[in-house]
């Protein structure tokens, strides 16, 4: 199916409402607000890593507040009852053959969040540590002076190098799932900012026995990536370098990028993620997902972008079916909600916001042939309510999880598909531990499963 670009889909759905053009940019000072809060709290979160193909990535290693998880078949996950950041907590996903993906999201207490994390396949290149070289690639080049390449003793290393590269564009109609951690940074100022991202690269370099090497800061390697065609009118002559913190979870701002022509052209002065971008003020922004029958719906993809310029924030609504993020402050946003399969469930303008906001009641109407709402009841081996824990529902393939609270548990599942399936349902008592499982049938509507947790 052809996907299209979060700026043309905006544009497309938007020609009534205004014409889809660049404007004059909106970025400037970043507000004096307060570094990332350090409330811990727990919580769980569950998704999926796929490829750049969408197709589901089994066995990788998913870890998160000291957590660790592998996925299935089905590219699943679930991390439970991990400790992290309200502000930023960070997931990491590892499969052999590709760059780590990694996720930044603000957490809520008790409440199953969920993401998804697309890997990038490797493209490796060997070059000499002694004489460098120069790597091409369709979107730029990156230039290893001689001797650049140190090892982990800091003494300058002499043989093959592999270096790992990757161009990623911040146009991309999956930049959601494939950027590291999420559009904020920590500037110079020690300030946490939005960022408007314009280009991005990844790299990596070891030696022949696979130990990690890096480049001399002091004869660092040096970038070309180009700067997207939809935005070449908005990119600034000098911008913001930023390098991405997989401990932190958060861009931190390292030195600036220049423009020559329509590249950017910097220094990487460490292996990992680095990025062009501008910033602009943000604000914690809560909105309530629900059905036309006032159901919370859970799992759909949130995106708010701004009005002017199509800067955009992502995140997906949570079990309670809310949107929890920080978008861009004193803009009129565009909140748009599309389920899994691609459909626009909901567009609306918000905002402008100067502080934290919340949007009540987004009604979202969801297609009667394949949305599923399930509301299920669990006991245990004395017919009493399970107190606490969770079921996983297995549909069409895809697990889903859904929290047990006093015996009764609820979920709306969006389907792509409109013919009856087995529905597997997984449920765990968490006083116990024990486990069991039912198979029931359905295609849509509402469905009220009843499940005995007992040996």
């Amino acid at each position: 199916m052809l996907r299209l670009s979060p700026v043309l889909v905006y544009c497309l759905l938007l020609l009534t409402i205004s014409a889809c053009r660049k404007e004059v940019s909106l970025e400037g000072t970043p507000p004096e607000t307060e570094p990332p809060p350090a409330q811990i709290v727990t919580t769980s979160i569950q998704g999926r890593v796929l490829n750049e193909q969408r197709q589901p990535v089994q066995g990788a290693t998913v870890t998160g507040g000291g957590v660790t998880a592998t996925t299935d078949a089905s590219g699943y996950f679930l991390l439970e009852k991990i400790d992290g950041p309200d502000d930023a907590t960070v997931v990491t996903a590892d499969k052999n053959g590709y760059f780590k993906g990694y996720r930044t999201l603000m957490v809520r207490e008790g409440i199953i969040q969920y993401i998804q994390i697309e890997l990038l396949l490797e493209n490796e290149t060997t070059i000499s540590g002694t004489t460098g070289g120069i790597i091409p690639f369709p979107e730029g080049t990156l230039t290893f002076p001689a001797g650049s390449i140190l090892t982990a003793g800091d003494q300058i290393y002499g043989g093959p190098v592999t270096v790992r590269s990757i161009y990623i564009n911040p146009e991309n109609s999956t930049i959601a799932d494939q950027m590291p951690g999420d559009l904020r940074g920590i500037n110079n100022q020690n300030r946490q900012v939005f960022l408007r991202a314009f280009s991005m690269i990844t790299t990596t370099m070891e030696d022949g026995a696979g130990n990690t090497l890096h480049p001399d800061s002091t004869n660092p390697v040096t970038f070309r990536i180009m700067i997207p065609n939809t935005l070449a009118s908005s990119a600034p002559a000098e911008i913001p370098l930023w390098y991405f913190n997989s401990a932190t979870g958060f861009w931190v701002q390292e030195g600036t990028a220049t423009r020559e022509g329509n590249d950017y052209v910097g220094n990487i002065t460490k292996p990992g993620y680095w990025l062009c971008a501008t910033t602009l003020p943000q604000i914690v922004l809560t909105a309530d997902i629900k059905d036309q029958n006032g159901n919370p719906v859970p799992n759909l993809r949130v995106t708010v972008m701004t009005k002017v310029d199509f800067i955009p924030s992502f995140a997906f609504s949570a079990e309670d079916g809310i949107f929890y993020g920080k978008v861009p402050a004193n803009n009129v946003l565009i909140l748009t909600v599309t389920d899994n399969c691609d459909n626009v469930l909901r567009q609306q303008e918000i905002g402008p916001f100067s502080t934290a906001a919340t949007v009540n009641n987004v009604s979202v109407t969801l297609p009667a042939s394949s949305s599923l709402i399930i509301k299920g009841t669990a006991k245990d081996c004395d017919n009493a309510n399970v107190a606490t824990g969770k079921v996983i529902i297995n549909i069409d393939g895809v697990n889903y999880a859904a929290s047990i609270s006093q015996g009764s548990f609820n979920t709306t599942i969006v389907r792509c598909e409109t013919d009856p399936v087995n529905i597997t349902l997984t449920a765990t008592d968490n006083g116990t531990g024990k486990t069991s499982a039912m198979t029931t049938n359905a295609s849509s509507g509402t469905i009220t499963p009843n499940i005995v947790v007992c040996d």
